[in-house]
């Protein structure tokens, strides 16, 4: 056999890289095309650490609002999202679902027309109102845990409004729209944090589905990172932050988005997985 020469060896061998080269590259544009994340963002002010992915386009991953944490939830367990920001409580009951990170504490908060209300402590005597759906809600028993160790008896009632109304952020948000002399007292989450010195219940989190993740590749991973950057910037900047949220109809307009920007939590928390 005719021994080859040493050009001809330099070029099978551009040749083999090539190939490898353009086989490498087929491969990763069918994970890309298999595996781009579909992610379901709520139309809520819990969420506003993602705004700036609802307005920058990616070839990665798509996000897309929906009306409601239990519209997302459905669509995440019919297999219509790859992943989404939902309740953390709803979450962890899912089949199915894989929580990969945490964006805040639950939310509720405290408010008021009486401007003496800023604390725990200033409830006592007072009958607090909440809405029908609260009750008997994990949201509920954190406010009965942080008011017991604040020494002040739980008086509550159930409606719609009342002279003291405990609700969550999004609530908050349609009251404080409607009647311009009620103000945010204090958040139950950063109050608990100060009493109790300990972590309050999970608020928004960011769930997937595990068949998904079997099979995520690249474009998974970017969204991951640009979720937990998005969260970072959103903390950092307020003023981008507020126009980006409202433009993206997670909030009804600036005023009440930047009066809400400061109950928010941009905080990204990877759980263990």
């Amino acid at each position: 056999m005719k021994e080859r020469t040493p050009s001809q060896n330099r070029l099978l061998a551009c040749a083999f890289l090539m190939l490898a080269a353009l086989l490498s590259l087929i491969m990763w544009q069918g994970l890309r095309r298999g595996d781009a994340a579909r992610v379901g963002v709520p139309r809520s002010a819990q969420a506003y650490g993602a705004a700036m992915l609802l307005q920058t386009p990616s070839a990665q991953f798509r996000c897309v609002t929906g009306s409601t944490a239990g519209a997302l939830e459905a669509a995440l367990a019919a297999g219509e999202l790859d992943a989404a920001l939902i309740p953390y409580e709803a979450a962890r009951e899912m089949a199915g679902v894989t929580i990969r990170a945490v964006l805040g504490d639950a939310s509720l908060l405290v408010l008021s027309r009486d401007e003496a209300i800023q604390s725990p402590q200033d409830l006592a005597g007072r009958t607090l109102t909440l809405p029908a759906g609260l009750q008997g809600s994990t949201a509920e028993s954190m406010l009965k845990k942080l008011l017991h160790e604040a020494g002040v008896p739980y008086t509550p009632a159930y409606g719609e409004a009342g002279d003291i109304y405990c609700c969550d952020i999004d609530a908050a948000a349609r009251l404080l729209q409607a009647d311009e002399a009620l103000r945010v007292c204090f958040s139950v989450s950063r109050a608990w944090r100060k009493t109790l010195d300990s972590d309050p219940p999970h608020g928004l989190c960011l769930a997937v589905r595990q068949e998904y993740l079997s099979r995520a590749g690249s474009d998974y991973t970017a969204f991951e990172r640009a979720l937990e950057s998005a969260v970072r910037y959103g903390g950092d900047k307020r003023k981008k932050t507020v126009a980006m949220s409202v433009a993206a109809g997670l909030a009804t307009d600036d005023v009440i988005a930047d009066l809400l920007y400061d109950y928010v939590d941009f905080r990204y928390e990877k759980t263990a997985f």
